[in-house]
């Protein structure tokens, strides 16, 4: 139990930390010509943005100038330029941020939900659920951000 109040006394930061990170890397990512959309709620193109701009903000937080600080969190989606096959061969360089099907953790993972979570809804289900094959699920922890965006690079070619 000591392990589990000493995490929630820090859980803030990390979370402050992977939101910030989160927010260079979905910029990146909206400028690189091998992503085709990036689904994060702090870039301005997002659909929900201005609902994510009212209610996405550190409760506790506030700048210099008493205004609340957004934080939009850690996760994210993009679709890779190429189909299916492109987007595993990324999904495939990936060396630094893990690859894994669980997203709540403090390094960064990654993950294809349409041959991961959501592989047995077959394909009705997944365009129901607007799971593309060529979405790749991004977990972005706590690592340097140009740690995660030179993985990212690499691994977009």
């Amino acid at each position: 139990s000591l392990m589990i109040l000493n995490d929630l006394r820090t859980l803030r930061g990390k979370i402050d930390r992977m939101s910030r990170n989160s927010e260079q890397v979905a910029a990146w990512l909206n400028e690189h010509p091998a992503v085709e959309a990036v689904n994060y709620p702090g870039l301005a193109n997002f659909e929900g943005h201005d609902v994510a701009q009212r209610y996405m903000w550190l409760a506790d937080g506030e700048d210099d100038y008493g205004a609340p600080i957004n934080r939009h969190g850690h996760l994210m989606s993009f679709t890779v330029a190429g189909g299916v096959t492109a987007t595993r061969q990324v999904f495939d360089r990936l060396q630094m941020i893990w690859r894994a099907t669980d997203l709540g953790r403090i390094k960064s993972v990654a993950t294809i939900p349409a041959i991961s979570t959501h592989q047995q809804q077959g394909e009705a289900g997944r365009s129901l659920a607007q799971v593309p094959g060529n979405l790749i699920r991004l977990n972005v922890g706590a690592e340097h951000p140009a740690d995660i965006i030179a993985d990212l690079a690499q691994a977009l070619g």
